[in-house]
């Protein structure tokens, strides 16, 4: 297909990704519905992409698809919202060919230019990754630390190009343009200064959300910011409502997707909480009222915030009131005045870039140490979901005039999060999620009082590490913030790559791995004949035996799970024919409920006298999403049809659910249980 490099091509990991608008698709393709942009990555092809080039090249597309699970992001809303229609990698071909010609992407490369110029300017790496991210909105180039801390301070709005730092450029444009043009009364009997710095603001605004690539958000800033001075010049202030309702309206019109976007809520959250609170915080000094604003402001928001995340940060009050500062007075200025002397071949753009990146490591000093030494909220999602209304009212209760009860009910309702329980199961059941981590494993399986996780998720070659994108905010959802075992049936990286990141991020208790695994840190074996119960519910190791040594896939941890109501779940890691036909021959008594496929449905696993011993009601496969191997392949897939098992696959369906209460069984697919218009039909 032909097409041009739209944005910033971003490479990390050894992968380079980048967006490509399509201009024409060779006749003869397998390409159904219209396909205008793509989301693509080369694996090491070593094709150089500069913004805006024009691009031939031979592509593996597949249908927009993500893993589904109850909590974490939903890649495919997040695809549908940026209006990208597939999403693939480049296929090595000698005929593959990039060419830079015309105007097209001359901005783009400008923003190239100067985030190189940024980052040769800035000895710290982590450092210049910041002032990128300020300057032309390349996030690419930050670590994983650098996230982390943000998100445990909430302060991960400071890094991105958003409503606060593009209308802090048209302010300080509008207050500039209003002094000088008011200087000049034979200017302002022609044009009134007022018109004049709205016009300057705006255009000031412009041209800095250009620089951050007009991206979906700061065009929903230029819209508030002309609604907001449209208003100005009306007569109205500044911050009111009407201007904010017509904003919104505009918004809606003009990107109806914006509603999928937490960026959307935040900003007109955040925009209608300054509209109320400068309303009702009229008394008191500049000072008093600036720290009511901020104060009131972290409040009001941070029920949203719950909704899109589990964490809540109790230090994000303290960290933007620090943070806000400086990087909005101090950081940005200096990172937009180094671009213009960049720009106008001027001196001092280094120096204004190195006095920057020091007032950034200041701040950083200071969020890196809140973030070590603040533990945060994790509330459980569906609780965190139930909650907000009441905690908006409770927030609500304080501004009203409203009668004296509101002094001991607001506070109650706003600490019912922490005052309510997650559904827990009852004593002898259990709650299992096989959760959808692409071609890899993560089971958690939760009784009354312990939770148990069975491996933690792959990590690609593209360094996606599912243990910490999936894996930890599924276990915050659900409430297990602490696990009692985990369990590693084998050190392949797409069952064990994620562990590092689960025990980062949840309190680990025990890790149990086979005997040939050299897990760094003291651990128990997982061989023939450990048992243990919990709540009720029996825990059985069946393989490897005791004797046995080395960390292949035949010596996988096989797991078996008994309630109390005698209902079984079999988790066997990736045992193959062999290793299935010693567990056969070991075990009188195989049969269970749902079993957890070997390998992930490879045909050297499942062998038919398996299938037989086992004669699960339920066989989940845990493959990705049409991969490579052709996981499950189609002579498993007859082996358990032919038994009568009903089938799953985590890559088709999503997350599947296990719930176990009594002698009752329900399995569910989260996938066909949430289903939405944005996503893959398979």
């Amino acid at each position: 297909m032909s097409g041009r490099v739209t944005g910033l091509p971003a490479a990390r990991d050894g992968v380079l990704r980048f967006e490509l608008a399509v201009t024409r698709i060779r006749r003869g393709m397998r390409v159904g519905p219209p396909v205008r942009r793509l989301a693509l990555s080369d694996y090491g092809g070593g094709l150089k992409l500069e913004p805006g080039a024009r691009c031939r090249l031979h592509v593996r597309l597949r249908t927009p698809h993500g893993a589904y699970n109850p909590a974490g992001q939903d890649y495919e809303r997040w695809l549908f919202s940026q209006r990208i229609d597939a999403t693939g990698y480049l296929v090595t071909h000698p005929a593959n060919a990039c060419t830079v010609d015309g105007p097209q992407g001359a901005l783009g490369r400008l923003r190239a230019r100067l985030g190189g110029a940024i980052a040769a300017a800035v000895d710290a790496p982590a450092t210049a990754g910041v002032l990128r991210a300020l300057a032309v909105g390349e996030r690419a180039a930050m670590s994983q630390r650098q996230w982390q801390v943000l998100q445990a301070t909430g302060t991960t709005h400071l890094v991105s190009i958003s409503g606060l730092h593009v209308s802090m450029v048209a302010a300080a444009a509008f207050g500039v343009a209003r002094l000088l043009w008011s200087g000049a009364p034979a200017l302002t009997r022609r044009v009134p200064a007022p018109y004049v710095a709205a016009a300057a603001g705006f255009a000031a605004a412009f041209a800095y959300a250009l620089l951050a690539g007009l991206t979906v958000p700061t065009q929903r800033t230029l819209l508030m910011l002309g609604c907001l001075f449209w208003q100005r010049l009306r007569g109205q202030p500044l911050l009111n409502a009407d201007g904010l309702i017509v904003a919104l309206a505009l918004v809606v019109l003009f990107d109806p997707l914006a509603v999928l976007t937490a960026s959307c809520w935040l900003s007109f959250g955040a925009m209608g909480a300054l509209v109320a609170l400068s309303s009702l915080i009229r008394d008191g000094g500049l000072i008093v009222r600036v720290l009511g604003l901020h104060l009131g402001l972290a409040l009001a928001l941070a029920p949203l915030l719950a909704l899109m995340s589990p964490l809540v940060a109790w230090t994000s009050p303290l960290g933007n009131l620090i943070a806000v500062p400086i990087v909005t007075w101090v950081v940005v200025p200096l990172v937009l005045t180094g671009m213009l002397a960049s720009l106008l071949g001027m001196p001092g753009a280094t120096a204004c870039w190195q006095w920057a990146g020091r007032a950034w490591e200041l701040c950083w000093a200071v969020l890196e140490r809140m973030a070590d030494i603040a533990p945060v909220w994790r509330l459980p999602h569906a609780l965190a979901f139930a909650m907000v209304p009441l905690v908006l009212l409770g927030l609500l209760l304080w501004l009203l005039p409203l009668a004296r009860a509101r002094w001991w009910l607001a506070p109650l309702l706003c600490a019912s999060p922490w005052l309510a329980r997650p559904t827990l199961p009852a004593h002898g059941d259990m709650a299992v999620s096989v959760f959808d981590v692409g071609q890899g494993l993560a089971v958690l399986v939760r009784t009354r009082t312990h939770a148990l996780l069975y491996d933690a998720g792959p990590v690609t070659r593209g360094g996606h590490d599912a243990g910490a994108t999936i894996v930890v905010p599924n276990l915050w959802a659900a409430g297990s913030a602490r696990l009692d075992r985990l369990v590693l049936s084998h050190p392949d990286i797409d069952h064990a790559g994620g562990a590092q990141a689960v025990m980062r991020g949840v309190d680990v208790r025990r890790v149990m791995v086979n005997p040939g695994d050299p897990w760094p840190q003291p651990a128990e074996h997982c061989v023939d004949g450990a048992h243990w119960t919990w709540d009720g519910v029996a825990f059985e190791v069946l393989h490897p035996p005791a004797a046995a040594r080395g960390t292949d896939n035949h010596l996988s941890c096989v797991l078996r799970i008994t309630s109390a109501g005698g209902r079984r779940v079999l988790l066997t890691g990736d045992i193959d024919a062999a290793a299935e036909a010693g567990l056969v021959a070991r075990q009188a008594a195989l049969a269970t409920d749902v079993l957890i496929v070997p390998h992930h449905g490879s045909a050297s696993s499942s062998s038919p006298a398996l299938v037989a011993a086992a004669r699960p009601d339920y066989a989940v496969h845990t493959a990705g999403y049409r991969n490579r191997y052709g996981f499950p392949a189609p002579a498993v897939q007859a082996r358990y049809a032919a038994q009568g098992s009903r089938q799953l696959s985590t890559g088709e369906q999503g997350a599947v659910l296990i719930d176990v209460r009594g002698t009752r069984l329900r399995v569910t697919a989260w996938r066909e249980q949430r289903r939405r218009y944005w996503h893959s039909r398979g």
